[in-house]
């Protein structure tokens, strides 16, 4: 997304910035005062940037791809372990107690 436009606006005890691109998307941060102390119009693009730029770093390490290939390995044989015996037979039992209708009476 090549950001072309971004606005800051008031919000109740903070601010919105708006990020735009020329097709229409977009992303708004919403930033509080009482979270940001000394957060200003001005500083507004600044912090929501760095915001931005956290939630990113952090959502690239958190996911499988960002583990350890033995770590993922050994969480791969744990989830095996305890499947096990995923694919044994549903053993089937039948009933010998005799329905009222069917014993003769």
């Amino acid at each position: 997304m090549a950001i072309s436009d971004v606005t800051v606006r008031p919000k109740n005890g903070g601010f919105v910035v708006a990020f735009g691109d020329q097709s229409g998307n977009g992303i708004e941060v919403t930033l509080y005062t009482a979270a940001s102390p000394g957060l200003t119009n001005d500083n507004a693009i600044a912090r929501a940037k760095s915001l931005l730029e956290t939630a990113l770093q952090t959502s690239q390490t958190d996911g499988p791809r960002g583990k350890d290939p033995a770590l993922l390995e050994e969480e791969l044989d744990e989830g095996l372990e305890d499947t096990f015996p995923a694919s044994d037979p549903v053993s089937v039992t039948g009933s010998s107690i005799a329905h009222p209708k069917t014993s003769g009476r």
